[in-house]
């Protein structure tokens, strides 16, 4: 019971509180500093849809959230299935995928900063590649790609070792019976093992996709945004109109909105992908 207490505590001071002083203030014209501020309703929410810098935020966060979870969580799945077979080395192979998930994401764009605009770069010069002797940070289109590419490997080690987690739970009998009755790999994944991962991706895909809304820390050290605005994510855009523009109950606004996709993306996914968990079987 003092846990639940506890937790409870933690819960509302860490996030309750937060969230309904956030709101609270997108109601107003409060610039994160001044003692005065007025209510001035819904105008900041209608600013939201009309500031084209906040969606083309937008558009980039969604083109990341999708790029990320559609490469991520199949790779995962399948680097799962391979880490699960009895192979030589297979626990330090499992150590190694899961070496990205230590590492803070601001020293990861620290680091892929200097692999995309200088080892890359003379990897391409001295070997006669053309392609890689740009920066892809450079360019609106391959600065997009760089970012995707670093949320891609980073956010791969999670799923992979939570989805291992759930095949070594599916029941060897079952795998086994239906190899008796004739069923291929495929269908033996789809009909015995995929039930057993259901809940488990439906973690994984709230999790990525929550990750991938909010992405803040890569845009900071890797790209800041460019170049022309191009790596913009929502995340960061809130950050800059809060801290940057002094437009704190602007800010506030956007992360409502933010918040209010996430929890529909979670509800869909829980909905959709929970669907063919165990439980329904």
């Amino acid at each position: 019971m003092p846990v639940i207490a506890i937790a409870l505590v933690l819960f509302t001071v860490f996030f309750i509180i937060p969230a309904v002083y956030s709101f609270y203030f997108s109601l107003t014209d409060w610039n994160g500093y001044s003692l005065e501020y007025n209510f001035i309703g819904l105008d900041n929410f209608v600013k939201v849809f009309q500031d084209t810098d906040l969606l083309n935020s937008v558009k980039f966060t969604m083109i990341y959230t999708v790029a990320v979870n559609a490469t991520t969580i199949p790779f995962s799945i399948f680097l799962a299935v391979l880490l699960t077979r009895k192979l030589r080395g297979v626990n330090f192979f499992r150590s190694v995928f899961f070496y990205p998930a230590i590492i803070s994401m601001l020293s990861l764009g620290l680091i892929f900063n200097e692999i995309f605009r200088r080892m890359l770069p003379m990897i391409g010069e001295n070997l006669g590649i053309g392609f890689l002797e740009t920066s892809l940070l450079s360019s609106k289109g391959g600065a997009m790609l760089a970012v995707i590419i670093l949320g891609f490997w980073q956010n791969l080690s999670i799923p992979t070792v939570l989805l291992i987690a759930a095949l070594q739970s599916v029941p060897g009998d079952l795998l086994e019976a239906a190899k008796v009755d004739g069923a291929g790999p495929i269908t033996r994944f789809r009909v015995v093992t995929f039930p057993f991962l259901a809940s488990t991706l439906v973690i994984c895909l709230v999790k990525g996709i929550r990750d991938a809304l909010v992405v803040f820390d890569y845009i900071v050290s890797l790209t800041q945004g460019g170049p022309a605005k191009a790596t913009t994510s929502m995340g960061y855009k809130i950050y800059l109109m809060g801290s940057m523009d002094m437009k704190f109950s602007q800010a506030c606004a956007t992360a409502v909105v933010l918040f209010v996709i996430i929890t529909i993306a979670s509800f869909v996914i829980m909905k959709v992908v929970g669907r063919g968990g165990i439980e329904q079987q």
